[in-house]
């Protein structure tokens, strides 16, 4: 099993290294290409372009020939992994935050999913309340998490997140969902707390699993 994994922040390229070690998930298995300039497109856009989508297409169908799937890391850029035009070569296209979100929905009781990039709040209310027969959860922004992830300061980023899921499960939610992979980390203070997802350990799952 090949599995590309198409970050547009370097830093997430330990997050999947980490998660697919404790899933004892061969580091050769895994390749990462890390691609922030179309993030930035998009956030200068403030919206995931039709031309932009055209670019990530062309650029995926190119490597797909060489993977059995490629997992779509960025929220901002996961819709792209939708209807995804299919080619010869079986090799599946995944959007990261829909395989949390598709465990999520699976889950009973009140859900709280935190966010950090305020410009993915209408790609990640679409995708976690997607379905309407079930309760809604709550989608909650870490407040100026995402400037502090931008300035690179890791450490006080991943307090902010820990510091909010601390807050939703105190105030009874039971089940917090990490919306960016960045924020995957601060599950580390929450360690065995069943209730705490994030996309990068679920995702390999679901791959090679």
């Amino acid at each position: 099993m090949a599995v590309a994994c198409l970050h547009t922040a370097a830093s997430n390229i330990a997050i999947f290294d980490d998660a697919a070690c404790k899933l004892n998930i061969p580091a050769i298995h895994l390749s990462h290409l890390v691609v922030p300039h179309w993030l930035a497109e998009a956030e200068r856009a403030g919206r995931l372009t039709v031309e932009l989508k055209q670019q990530l297409v062309s650029f995926i169908q190119s490597i797909m020939p060489h993977f059995d799937a490629v997992l779509i890391t960025c929220s901002t850029l996961g819709a792209v992994a939708e209807n995804f035009p299919c080619l010869e070569k079986r090799c599946a296209v995944y959007r990261t935050d829909q395989m949390l979100a598709d465990v999520l929905g699976d889950r009973p009781g009140k859900s709280v999913v935190l966010y950090a990039a305020p410009s993915t709040l209408a790609t990640t209310t679409a995708l976690f309340c997607r379905d309407t027969t079930r309760l809604q959860p709550e989608v909650r922004l870490v407040s100026e998490a995402w400037q502090i992830f931008k300035s690179g300061d890791r450490d006080n980023y991943l307090a902010l997140i820990a510091e909010a899921i601390k807050k939703a499960l105190d105030e009874g939610a039971d089940n917090v969902a990490l919306a960016q992979v960045s924020m995957a980390p601060a599950i580390k203070a929450f360690t065995g707390d069943a209730r705490v997802l994030a996309s990068p350990h679920l995702s390999l799952q679901r791959c090679f699993g």
